[in-house]
């Protein structure tokens, strides 16, 4: 049974009341919440009270009228923006608002989304999100703010020394935890060559072996930025290099050219520092994992019957011999690197 229409009348005069002593910064945001056949009788006053406190400049209540369509419409201008947001109530006693719904229960979500539109603008609440929680603009902010080259030289370098001067070349803030801080106190080095790699492949690189790891985010109205923060604080992290997007022979043809070779009585670090100048791509190792393994590049021997083959294959079978494997990546600037991990998959 529908609630008489006189009664919504009083409901709109409350809420206007409850916000008009309010001091408002801008952007602004009213509601019009239209109430389906079936929404309970007297239910306008109960979220009437759920929604007081949500910094809205009026609230209004309608019945569901045919065309109606759940909305933000921005009644202001670009620099000023005056939010009106069109929602449901339901049958079922929720509250739907674009992309999302809510019980009554959830007063702090519903609060929280309101001043994310005020924040963020209309985008912060409709769009679809993905990784990390971003729009694919934000994701894609990101990925082109790391496209610099390292053009320093980062072996045996302190570790919180190449963090800072890879920090000089983002153009998105770089803030480290309080656990990350900590970490990168000490007196740790850069293990791996990564100069010519782009700095947000060559932070993550660096970042591994201090079990450090970088997690984008977007702070309610502030830019997107990059944290560091311990691995095993978080489930979803900025990777090592991606995938190619196009087969390997194309993406690092030297892995395919041919060459006489004969390995024999030499260790694998050996072995991999005569291939490395001839692959001109940095070799990335994994060695948390190598740790785990107890692999040490030092103390394995490797050999390969002298005959003609190719890189790859040369790759492949000294590493073999160590339980390790190697593939091929690319960083944020689609340079290719051959990251080097162990066959056992944790």
């Amino acid at each position: 049974m529908r609630p008489p229409k006189r009664l919504l009348g009083p409901l709109v005069m409350v809420s206007c009341l409850v916000v008009s002593g309010m001091a408002w910064a801008a952007p602004l945001v009213s509601l019009e919440l239209a109430t389906e056949p079936g929404f309970p009788l007297g239910g306008e006053r109960k979220w009437l009270m759920v929604l007081k406190d949500c910094k809205l400049t009026n609230i209004r209540f309608r019945s569901l009228r045919s065309g109606t369509t759940i909305e933000i419409k921005n009644r202001g201008t670009e620099e000023s923006p005056v939010y009106l947001v069109t929602g449901v109530l339901t049958a079922r006693n929720t509250l739907r608002l674009p992309g999302v719904e809510f019980r009554s229960t959830e007063r702090v979500a519903i609060a929280k989304w309101i001043e994310k539109l005020k924040t963020d603008g209309m985008e912060g609440v409709t769009a679809q999100t993905g990784p990390f929680g971003l729009t694919k603009k934000q994701l894609l902010q990101i990925h082109q703010s790391m496209t610099g080259k390292v053009n320093f030289a980062t072996r045996d370098l302190k570790s919180s020394e190449a963090i800072a001067r890879i920090r000089a070349g983002l153009s998105v803030e770089l803030v480290p935890s309080p656990a990350a801080r900590l970490a990168l106190a000490g007196e740790s080095k850069v293990r791996d060559e990564v100069k010519g790699l782009s700095c947000g492949t060559a932070l993550a690189i660096i970042l591994r072996p201090l079990g450090l790891v970088l997690v984008p985010e977007k702070p309610s109205g502030k830019p997107v930025r990059l944290l560091i923060v311990k691995s095993d604080q978080v489930k979803e992290f900025w990777p090592i290099g991606w995938p190619p997007q196009k087969n390997p022979r194309t993406t690092m043809p030297v892995l395919f050219e041919t060459l006489k070779v004969e390995i024999d009585k030499v260790t694998l670090a050996t072995a991999l520092s005569a291939l490395a100048p001839r692959l001109k791509v940095p070799l990335v190792f994994d060695y948390n994992a190598m740790t785990r393994e107890r692999i040490d590049l030092d103390k394995v021997p490797v050999k390969v019957p002298a005959g003609q083959t190719y890189y790859k294959n040369i790759l492949d079978r000294v590493l073999s011999q160590a339980k390790l494997y190697c593939e091929v990546r690319v960083d944020e600037a689609n340079s290719p690197f051959l990251w080097i991990s162990t066959l056992k998959k944790l």
